[in-house]
């Protein structure tokens, strides 16, 4: 089961600072998970159920829209 962790983030000649990540498990060789979150709304269940149902270009589409969300506008930050 591999898993890798798909990171948003903004990259200058300063450096890179991250701005969301997620993390997404392979579906090859995956192991079911068997027990049952006790709250299915909590953090750690959301975080699971988008690891091994959302492929990384939609992983990557939520990350952008929530930034975007947030206010961050990667064609005004090109003037840093």
């Amino acid at each position: 089961m591999g898993q890798q962790i798909l990171t948003l983030g903004l990259a200058t000649t300063e450096g890179f600072v991250p701005i969301d990540n997620e993390l997404f498990t392979s579906q090859s060789k995956a192991q079911e998970f068997d027990t049952q979150f006790k709250d299915g709304r909590s953090v750690a269940a959301k975080r699971f159920r988008v690891a091994h149902t959302q492929t990384k270009p939609e992983m990557a589409k939520s990350m952008i829209t929530r930034a975007m969300r947030a206010g961050i506008d990667a064609m005004s930050l090109n003037s840093i």
